[in-house]
């Protein structure tokens, strides 16, 4: 009688007789930008295919484009702190490092009026260190799950192979808006969009990821809190 209470129930909510599978999140992460060329085609692609994503912007280039970074904000974006000017985070002093991390909050805020609660270290460079000024400076460290290397112009194939093989619920990916030209990213999105969509993924924000760290077992591979 249990059981068969359960599948009623089941028919109710799901009049068509499929069972809602479980949500299966990701997170798009693209670091360094913006960048005139490039910044504008990948939030084309992302606004056309209804995928949320993170920007992690570097404080000299947003000052440079800033109307980029107003878009991305604007068509909904999550921006986070990627310094100012690029540096490697674990070869600076601390006060060093506060800074640029300072230097780049007050140009995101003054051109979305919001400060960045996220942070991710140029080159994922990190130690415990740097860990306590980030913190000291009101960030949350995010590193990623999986990093395509498009900024070195892997071939774009080889990008969406190591997406497909390696990707999981709760995976994290790391891109660029801002690379020497020529970039592979816009292609590999057109691409890999469709094809994690159509595998059940939902494309959250870092922060909405963090929100649903319970769903997706923790999220300890590229938060460090």
């Amino acid at each position: 009688m249990k059981i068969l209470s359960i599948l009623l129930a089941a028919v109710l909510l799901f009049p068509t007789g499929q069972i809602k599978k479980p949500v299966k999140y990701i997170a798009l992460t693209f670091d360094d930008g913006p960048h005139p060329e490039y910044t504008p085609q990948i939030l084309k692609i992302l606004y056309e295919k209804g995928a949320a994503a993170t920007f992690f912007v570097v404080g000299e280039n947003a000052e440079r484009y800033p109307e980029l970074v107003r878009a991305e904000f604007d068509l909904g974006f999550e921006i986070g702190n990627h310094t100012f000017s690029h540096l490697r985070t674990n070869e600076k002093s601390a006060g060093a490092l506060y800074d640029e991390i300072k230097k780049a909050d007050g140009i995101i805020s003054e051109i979305t009026g919001e400060k960045p609660t996220l942070f991710r270290p140029p080159e994922g460079r990190h130690n415990n260190k740097t860990d306590e000024i980030i913190k000291k400076a009101g960030k949350k460290t995010v590193l990623w799950t999986i990093d395509t290397r498009d900024w070195a112009h892997t071939d774009k194939y080889k990008i969406i192979e190591n997406i497909k093989n390696n990707v999981n619920n709760g995976s994290v990916i790391l891109f660029h808006d801002y690379i020497v030209p020529p970039s592979p990213t816009p292609d590999v999105l057109r691409e890999i969009l469709p094809y994690l969509k159509e595998r059940g993924y939902e494309f959250v924000t870092v922060t909405e990821l963090l929100r649903h760290k319970a769903d997706i077992g923790g999220v300890s591979s590229f938060f460090i809190g």
